[in-house]
């Protein structure tokens, strides 16, 4: 009787505790806004700009077809070799697979 009148008050103190937090509210902030400083330095940006009418590419230059292809082919079979080999230990080990 008395372990079942401690937990209760345990209880009902708990509940009082967390709808006292819960009521209570954190005051708003007075720090100032932070301004952005892009304006400051956009003149010195725009003089490593290219000049207008320039077509600025991301991928500028001649690059080989066959060694980009082979290397695309190579970061795709890694991945997928990877993804299937992780599957296929977790399927042996699991007793999925025999």
């Amino acid at each position: 009787s008395t372990a079942t009148q401690n937990n209760s008050t345990t209880m009902i103190s708990a509940l009082r505790t967390s709808a006292v937090r819960a009521a209570t509210r954190r005051p708003m902030s007075t720090a100032t806004p932070k301004m952005h400083k892009a304006k400051d330095t956009w003149g010195e940006l725009s003089k490593t700009r290219p000049p207008p009418g320039h077509d600025h590419t991301v991928f500028e230059g001649p690059y080989s077809t066959p060694v980009i292809a082979a290397f695309t082919i190579g970061i795709l079979s890694t991945g997928y070799g990877m993804m299937y080999f992780g599957m296929r230990h977790q399927q042996y080990k699991q007793g999925y697979w025999k």
